[in-house]
């Protein structure tokens, strides 16, 4: 990066050389016929006593320090356009980069389903086959395997007992299969809250605060054993994650990779499961609300998305929109539609960053045209070496601000060292010049809005004149200078 800098600083003054190559010669015509001029008026009305009263070493002085001043100001204005070079090129050097201290993060994209409750209750079911006496030969060689295209399989994880028996009814025989499992009764959520709070990362990629409260209750008149599941997203790596079910911690998944809450509940007895988590994510975030067209008694989700947003393809809409925040309240509804979140690349982002710096230059006329219009309203004393050491500090102000932005962000960068720079130019010209200098150091900061950077300068430019015009009805010219 160092050689980034040293190569724009390099090229400006390489600029400033051929510029000041090519208008040489005319200057040093314009030079030559002003002092034939000004010794032809000597020569003629040399009696005049103007001439005697004339400082000419104040003239002299005043003359170089002009010309100075020019060349400051175009140095500075040369600089201040390699600005936006050195931020293209930072950041294809951030880009390719094999290793950077700042890496970009990345990150699967999260699919985070709606947890269940359940009833659970054992159930027997008879299964009766009459089979023939031919059958009974592939069953000494299959054993029971035979049967396997006419039963249930015996191996499912719900299936607590089995048993199996036989007896001859005439020539045939008749199998029966008795099979104790336990089985499931869905029960809806009273009410699910959830907020999500994203903090968007470079490129695609988010943080994201996870917090989930489900309200259940036992909705019969007898006690029951309820099961609460909650899954996890597959594919992302999880935080501090926190499951508890009325203040009841579950430290570990099943075997399924759920988390898993039993117990007994009492008759309209209701339990609260709480669960937080924070995850990496990139692209998007999709909240199912389940793979049954179960109903939805209270449903309510908050995101904030800490930008905009945009939804994939039969993503539920929001609600709510309140700038940030988006909200989906859902009452006694019956869908199978998901919650679906789409993160845009930060393009524009950058692109208001890069356009806010080729405002810089732009900064530098402003301040210059100010300070000159600010001098002769106040009738301040401009001394041109005064205005050169002014324009130098506020220049170098308006060329940190990328170097500063690198480290602090491009809000901090572009608002820092400008007034910095600002500040340091009205000390040197007069308090009355930050009445330019402060509008100008601000104008590029203006344009890091992709979309309100019109109204931005509307309101800086009402707010200059609206101070200009108190300072002209309270203020008195002041003379002195800093």
């Amino acid at each position: 990066m160092i050689e980034y800098y040293t190569q724009a600083v390099v090229q400006a003054l390489e600029s400033l050389l051929t510029i000041s190559t090519r208008f040489a010669m005319p200057l040093a015509v314009l030079l030559g016929l002003a002092a034939v001029g000004v010794g032809l008026t000597v020569a003629l009305q040399r009696d005049d006593s103007w001439l005697k009263q004339t400082e000419w070493r104040r003239v002299k002085a005043n003359l170089f320090g002009i010309i100075g001043t020019l060349l400051v100001f175009v140095a500075g204005w040369k600089c201040l356009h390699t600005a936006l070079a050195l931020a293209q090129q930072d950041i294809q050097w951030r880009e390719a980069a094999e290793a950077t201290a700042n890496p970009v993060p990345d990150a699967p994209a999260v699919a985070q389903f709606e947890p269940t409750v359940a009833v659970l209750a054992e159930r027997t079911y008879q299964r009766t086959l009459t089979l023939p006496p031919d059958f009974l030969q592939r069953i000494g060689s299959d054993s029971v395997g035979a049967l396997a295209p006419y039963l249930t399989d015996p191996s499912a994880s719900n299936v607590l007992r089995l048993a199996d028996t036989f007896r001859k009814s005439g020539k045939d025989v008749v199998f029966t299969r008795q099979m104790t499992r336990l089985d499931e009764e869905p029960v809806p959520f009273a009410t699910s809250q959830i907020h999500v709070t994203f903090r968007r990362l470079a490129g695609r990629a988010y943080d994201a605060d996870f917090e989930g409260r489900y309200l259940f209750q036992n909705p019969r008149s007898l006690d029951v054993t309820a099961r609460f599941l909650f899954p996890l997203p597959n594919d992302n790596t999880i935080r501090n994650l926190n499951v508890s079910v009325g203040g009841h911690v579950i430290t570990e998944p099943n075997a399924s990779g759920e988390y898993e809450w039993r117990s007994v509940m009492h008759p309209g007895e209701q339990w609260e499961a709480v669960v937080r988590y924070h995850v990496i994510g990139a692209r998007t975030w999709q909240y199912g609300l389940g793979s049954r067209r179960g109903r939805v008694q209270s449903f309510r989700l908050s995101a904030t998305t800490g930008g905009a947003v945009t939804f994939l393809r039969g993503s539920l809409q929001p609600t709510e929109v309140r700038r940030d925040t988006l909200r989906w309240d859902l009452t006694n509804v019956v869908t199978t539609q998901r919650i679906a979140l789409a993160f845009p690349p930060d393009i524009e982002r950058r692109e208001a960053y890069l356009q806010a710096l080729s405002a810089l230059p732009t900064s530098l006329i402003l301040f210059l045209l100010g300070a000159l219009a600010v001098g002769w309203r106040f009738r301040s004393k401009l001394c041109p070496g005064s205005l050169a050491l002014a324009l130098v500090l506020f220049a170098l102000g308006l060329w940190a601000a990328p170097v500063v932005a690198n480290y602090l962000g491009a809000m901090a960068g572009l608002l820092i060292t400008p007034l910095a720079g600002a500040f340091g130019a009205a000390h040197i010209l007069g308090r009355r010049t930050l009445l330019a200098a402060i509008p100008a150091a601000l104008l590029p900061i203006t344009f890091l809005s992709p979309t309100h950077s019109g109204l931005l300068v509307l309101l800086l430019t009402i707010t200059t004149l609206s101070a200009l015009a108190w300072t002209l009805r309270t203020g008195r010219a002041d003379p002195e200078r800093f």
